[in-house]
């Protein structure tokens, strides 16, 4: 029996042990908390402090004036003007090429878009805004842009030199001969 009653023993002794150690603990526990409690609320009252500085950096890049683009065309326009309004990313603008089909599928300026003089105006009108900027370029450029102003269109401008120009100061352009590359022997 003293067997048993040393078991006994030692098996209270070991939950008493353990109690103790849990109380230790919980004791710790609860003695960090106020101290958790204070650095969480220091952490917020920085973030606090942090959110109008913020908000008055966003309202500052918000409200910077929006970069101007180059001018809208006058009635005529050199490729550069062109190429610096589609290097600054000018999305409100159409190139119109006024030359034949076949022309136009050899090699034209990179996005033009086909327009032959005989469907311009009542080819345009379903495709394009009266505010639009629209430089023209082929043989009957200076007939195609007079049509497109008589027709209400104001801000139309003729690519002086068109594409033999705009090639010239490096315009990309595209088509079957834009492609082909010469062969050598």
């Amino acid at each position: 029996m003293t067997n048993l009653s040393e078991q006994a023993d030692n098996v209270v002794d070991q939950a008493a042990n353990q109690a103790e150690n849990l109380t230790n603990r919980a004791e710790d526990a609860a003695s960090q908390v106020p101290e958790r409690a204070e650095n969480l609320a220091r952490q917020a009252d920085d973030a606090s402090h942090q959110v109008p500085d913020q908000v008055e950096s966003a309202k500052a890049t918000l409200t910077k004036p929006l970069p101007t683009p180059p001018n809208t065309p006058s009635s005529q326009a050199s490729p550069e003007e062109l190429l610096k309004r589609l290097n600054w990313g000018e999305p409100a603008l159409t190139i119109l090429d006024v030359r034949s089909r076949e022309d136009f599928n050899n090699e034209r300026i990179t996005g033009a878009v086909p327009m032959p003089i005989d469907q311009i105006p009542g080819g345009i009108e379903s495709v394009l805004e009266s505010k639009r900027d629209i430089y023209v370029y082929g043989d009957s450029a200076d007939d195609a842009a007079g049509q497109l102003r008589q027709a209400g269109y104001a801000n139309v401008a003729v690519l002086q030199g068109g594409l033999s120009a705009w090639k010239a100061i490096g315009g990309s352009t595209e088509g079957v001969l834009a492609f082909s590359s010469p062969i050598k022997d």
